[in-house]
C-alpha cells in the first residue's frame, strides 16, 4: 500500500498536530472591497471556519507610504478600530475599516493612497491571539474606496529586514 495511506491512519506520525486548542481555530480575516446597491465598501471580513465562537476585540491599522494632499490635520499614521463582537461558528462578520484608514491618513480632502498593515486581536479558549493580514495598497477619496491591491512584495521585504521575531502572543493565519 501507499505510504501516504498509512500516515493518515497513524495519528501520532502526523507532523501538523495542533499543540493547543486555540491552534485548532480556523479564523481568517481578510480585507476586501464589496459592492452593494451601487455603493463600494472597504470591509474587514472576519471568517470563523471552526466549531467554536471567537471574540474579536479590535483591529489595528498602520499606514505606510502615505501619498496625500490637503489633509485636515497631521496624520497619525495608525488607528485602532474597536470591534467587540463574537463571531459564531461558521459565520463571517463584516466590519468597515474606511473611517479608521481615513482618520489615520489625516482626513484628506482629495484622493490618497497608502499601504495598510492590519492586525486583528481576538480571544478564543481564554487565550489572546493576533492575526496579521496581508499588506494592501489602498486608494481612497475621503471615505470612498477607489482601489485595493495586494502588496505581498512589502511583506517579503519586512520579513527579510526583521528576520525571525519571537512574538509574545500566538499568531494564526487562516
Amino acid at each position: 500500500m501507499d505510504e501516504r495511506f498509512w500516515v493518515r491512519l497513524l495519528p501520532w506520525r502526523q507532523k501538523n498536530k495542533a499543540e493547543s486548542k486555540s491552534a485548532q481555530i480556523k479564523f481568517a480575516p481578510k480585507l476586501r472591497i464589496t459592492r452593494e446597491d451601487g455603493w463600494v465598501y472597504l470591509e474587514l471580513q472576519l471568517a470563523n471556519r471552526s466549531s467554536w465562537r471567537v471574540w474579536v476585540e479590535d483591529a489595528s491599522v498602520v499606514l505606510a507610504d502615505l501619498a496625500v494632499n490637503l489633509q485636515t490635520f497631521l496624520p497619525p499614521g495608525q488607528a485602532r478600530h474597536a470591534i467587540l463582537q463574537n463571531v459564531s461558528p461558521n459565520e463571517t462578520l463584516r466590519v468597515s475599516l474606511a473611517e479608521a484608514i481615513y482618520d489615520a491618513a489625516g482626513r484628506p480632502q482629495e484622493q490618497y493612497s497608502c499601504l495598510v498593515l492590519t492586525n486583528v486581536r481576538y480571544r478564543v479558549f481564554d487565550e489572546w491571539c493576533n492575526a496579521q493580514l496581508e499588506t494592501y495598497r489602498v486608494e481612497m477619496a475621503a471615505l470612498s474606496v477607489c482601489g485595493l491591491h495586494s502588496a505581498r512584495w512589502y511583506d517579503k521585504q519586512i520579513k527579510q529586514i526583521n528576520g525571525s521575531v519571537g512574538l509574545t502572543t500566538k499568531e494564526h493565519k487562516g
